[in-house]
């Protein structure tokens, strides 16, 4: 589907095409590439009330629910639900503030808090545990991070950037790059809707820690075009990106003790050079664009980036807003 449509179209006509009131979103797998086409639409005309108020879900109330920290899932959730002058409420530490302290199964607690929310967002560590306990809620439930399995609507904010940047993405490049390629949940899903929306995805990771088996199934299946290069060091890495659009960054969790620093080695041989990235710039006259899924370490890339025309994590925060405004009045509904 392409950046503009045939006619203009209503935000009651789009979510009627969306079709997703009601429903949970926990894979990005749930939606259809039609359906996540028609969000970046229904994303695009919210985005001039990322910064006022859209009085659409006045009487609904958001509970966002996180057994992890979070920063930018969170408040971003937060702000898009009160941007659409929706309420929130927050248990941003429940393993000491909620009853899951005293041992609440997580089922019982999305029972209870399905009775006072129109929509959960759910983060947390047991992927199977968040699945299963899914199913016990009422309301919608949408995943904010399961486990290391997925993480689908940073996936679909980090989709979007590249759509409004690129205006397209079929056939574009995109190196999805990490020291470890197991836990990132975030690029587990941004692999699987960049390869299902057409892109040409290429996994870098140390062989050690490449992506699991059960991923690379799933984005198979989707018949999208996709590469895994192993045991690159810094120079290969950098010679590899050159040949991309954007170089996607889903982090990753260095070990502490006796392996943070064989892990360290790892990351070293992932880190984006500023000056690889400029020398693309002078010779070829094309801008690699660099995104983070944040929090970024130490030693991940080169902070000269972050105010060069490369840099597009920050830019990403703002469509943040709009594209979980839109997914949130597309579960929800008017």
């Amino acid at each position: 589907m392409s950046n503009s449509m045939n006619k203009i179209k209503t935000l009651k006509s789009l979510l009627q095409d969306i079709d997703f009131v009601g429903k949970s979103l926990l894979s990005i797998n749930d939606l259809t590439n039609d359906q996540i086409y028609l969000l970046f639409e229904l994303a695009r005309s919210l985005e001039p009330w990322n910064r006022s108020k859209a009085d659409l879900l006045s009487g609904n109330v958001m509970a966002a629910l996180f057994f992890q920290p979070s920063t930018r899932t969170r408040m971003s959730f937060e702000t898009a639900m009160h941007r659409l002058g929706g309420a929130v409420i927050t248990e941003a530490n429940p393993m000491v503030s909620s009853s899951a302290a005293k041992e609440e199964s997580l089922a019982d607690m999305m029972k209870v808090m399905s009775k006072y929310a129109n929509v959960i967002v759910l983060r947390h560590p047991n992927a199977e545990e968040a699945r299963d306990g899914a199913t016990y809620s009422e309301s919608p439930v949408i995943n904010g991070g399961f486990g290391h399995w997925e993480h689908p609507t940073q996936a679909l904010l980090d989709l979007y950037t590249l759509w409004r940047t690129h205006d397209r993405i079929e056939g574009l490049n995109v190196c999805v790059a990490s020291a470890d390629l197991v836990a990132a949940r975030t690029g587990h899903s941004m692999a699987t809707g960049l390869a299902r929306l057409g892109a040409k995805v290429t996994l870098a990771s140390p062989k050690q820690n490449r992506t699991p088996e059960k991923v690379m199934d799933k984005i198979s299946k989707s018949g999208g075009d996709v590469t895994e290069v192993f045991d690159l060091d810094q120079d290969g890495f950098n010679d590899l990106i050159g040949n991309m659009d954007l170089v996607y960054l889903p982090g990753c969790s260095a070990p502490k003790g006796a392996e943070a620093e064989t892990f360290k080695i790892l990351m070293d041989s992932y880190y984006v050079r500023y000056d690889a990235l400029e020398k693309i710039a002078k010779d070829n006259d094309r801008i690699v664009r660099v995104t983070h899924t944040l929090p970024r370490r130490a030693g991940e890339m080169d902070m000269k980036i972050d105010t060069s025309p490369h840099q597009q994590y920050f830019e990403a925060i703002a469509y943040s807003v709009s594209i979980r405004m839109a997914l949130l009045l597309s579960v929800v509904g008017l």
